[in-house]
């Protein structure tokens, strides 16, 4: 069995990005992804422009399927207080981005096939193996890799395997209730992000639609989904104004449960851990997937420099575990901190909420590291 330097078990966006980061350093690098082919999900991903940044780095923008959200509106429902956050006064062509999974997907895997990087599908991993100079996995197929450091970007799916790695779940007691949403109004790159009582409303500019995510309890969510169209859009129009103008057709709908989940340490003997398999956050600002490349950013650096013999030993290891560290951290206590504050009156009144968004749209400094940490979180 050949020795590999890294073995990537998952091929979504991190997995298939930390692979370009690697292979541009020279290195033997294989993913292994349990679907049977690329998934052309159609589902909205929404990317900082710093995620921008580090795609392009690797020569994987998908440029031509992206949108650009050149201002961010935040407000609440029932209080006073609104603010606008603008790439104009952070001097750049965009806060951030919304793209299909499967354009991102399919810019991905057009790089790595151009870098000769070796994708196998339909390996879903049954066992995993640590040894002090290697890392074993077994796959279904019967397929079998050793590689110097194995990475899990496959979102928690075989941390479990690993011992001493165990995860925290908070259960928020909400779904998404998630669909494509027109309006009379062009949006003009504008998003929109507004507190209510059961939770935050956001709308994603997509081509000339938005992408709605309506946060609700469960039974709430259920009964969201089982309306009319007209119905549903009346709702939604009560709940969130006419700001965005007046909504005219909503697409299919689905629904999934929020959860915080996160990882007790994203390394172990031969391994990191990044991505959704470290650490799984509510959709509040769209840090989740931004927060994954950063971990996929940060250990292709380290594979760039560290000498082949050392990877996957306890140094380089330490040394991912600590560039992570402060941002992941942060990241999870921001989104976690923002769901909290915005949906339980008991923590953050309403006078409160409204007095720190009008803060905000008051004094621009603030305003400007609020839309820096959305788009570089703690590393800069």
């Amino acid at each position: 069995m050949p020795m590999l330097d890294v073995a990537i078990v998952g091929g979504g966006p991190v997995g298939a990005a930390l692979a370009a980061w690697g292979a541009g350093a020279g290195l033997e690098i294989a993913v292994f992804e349990a679907r049977s082919a690329p998934s052309g999900d159609p589902r909205t991903l929404a990317l900082s422009h710093g995620s921008r940044e580090r795609l392009e780095e690797v020569l994987a923008w998908p440029e031509a399927g992206a949108t650009p959200i050149t201002s961010i509106h935040i407000s609440q429902r029932g209080g006073p207080g609104r603010t606008l956050l603008t790439a104009e006064e952070q001097s750049l062509p965009a806060l951030g981005y919304t793209v299909s999974y499967g354009a991102l997907e399919a810019a991905l895997a057009e790089r790595l096939a151009k870098m000769s990087v070796a994708v196998h599908y339909g390996e879903s991993c049954e066992g995993i193996a640590l040894e002090a100079d290697a890392a074993i996995l077994r796959f279904a197929s019967a397929r079998e890799a050793r590689a110097r450091l194995l990475v899990l970007a496959d979102g928690g799916t075989n941390a479990a395997r690993i011992p001493g790695i165990a995860f925290r779940v908070k259960d928020y007691g909400q779904h998404a209730v998630v669909g494509a949403l027109r309006s009379d109004r062009a949006h003009g790159g504008r998003a929109y992000e507004r507190f209510t009582p059961s939770g935050p409303l956001a709308l994603l500019p997509v081509q000339d639609r938005y992408a709605l995510v309506w946060t609700a309890a469960p039974r709430e969510a259920e009964r969201l989904l089982a309306l009319g169209e007209a119905d549903f859009l009346a709702q939604l129009q009560e709940a969130f104004g006419d700001r965005a103008g007046r909504f005219i057709s909503v697409g299919a709908r689905a629904s999934f449960p929020l959860r915080l989940r996160t990882v007790n340490v994203p390394v172990a003997l031969r391994t990191a851990i990044v991505g959704n398999a470290a650490q799984a956050l509510h959709p509040i600002a769209g840090q989740g997937l931004n927060l994954g490349l950063r971990d996929a950013a940060a250990l292709g650096a380290l594979l760039r420099s560290t000498p082949r013999e050392a990877l996957g030993g306890s140094a380089m290891l330490a040394a991912y575990r600590e560039a992570r560290r402060r941002d992941a951290s942060r990241g999870v206590a921001f989104t976690d901190f923002l769901v909290s504050a915005f949906a339980d009156g008991r923590l953050v009144p309403t006078w409160g909420r409204g007095l720190a968004l009008t803060a905000l749209d008051l004094f621009a400094p603030a305003r400007r590291l609020l839309a820096e940490r959305m788009i570089h979180g703690s590393v800069k």
